[in-house]
C-alpha cells in the first residue's frame, strides 16, 4: 500500500527529531535552547517579542528560554534603545560558538543524507520541501 503524504512527513519528522535529540544531548541543550540558538543570528540584536515570534512561542515561554540561555552564558539581555521598557537579546561570543557547533552537527547529518543522493535529487527534495512549507 502506498504511503500517504502525511505519513511520509511523519516518518521524516521522527528521524529528524531523533537526530535533533542526539545533538541536543551531546551539547547539553533543552529543545527550547536548541531552537533559541537557531532563531537568532550572530551579531543580531533581536527584540524579545520578535524572538518569541521566530520560535512560534508565547512571550512568556520565550522569556523562560531566553533566561536559560542567559544563565548558560549564551545570550545577553539589554534594554531596547527605542523603548527602554522592552528588551533586546543578542548572542554572547560563547553563544555564537555554540550556535556554530549546532550548525556543524546539522551539516554533518545533512552530509550523511546527501552523500547517498545525486545533486539533482537533493535540489528536487529542497524545492519540494520549500513548496510544502509554503502551503502548510
Amino acid at each position: 500500500m502506498e504511503k500517504r503524504l502525511f505519513e511520509l512527513i511523519i516518518m521524516v519528522k521522527k528521524k529528524c527529531v531523533r537526530t535533533e535529540e542526539t545533538i541536543r544531548e551531546k551539547l547539553g541543550l533543552s529543545p527550547g535552547e536548541f531552537h533559541g540558538l537557531l532563531a537568532i543570528q550572530p551579531g543580531e540584536k533581536l527584540p524579545g517579542l520578535e524572538f518569541a515570534e521566530r520560535m512560534d512561542f508565547s512571550a512568556s515561554r520565550a522569556s523562560r528560554i531566553i533566561n536559560r540561555l542567559v544563565n548558560k552564558g549564551y545570550m545577553i539581555l539589554k534594554p531596547a534603545q527605542a523603548d527602554r521598557r522592552s528588551i533586546e537579546t543578542a548572542l554572547t561570543p560563547e553563544g555564537e560558538k555554540m550556535r556554530a557547533v549546532l550548525y556543524k552537527e546539522m551539516s554533518e547529518c545533512e552530509k550523511r543524507i546527501t552523500s547517498q543522493l545525486k545533486d539533482e535529487d537533493v535540489e528536487e527534495i529542497k524545492n519540494a520541501l520549500m513548496k510544502l512549507t509554503g502551503v502548510m
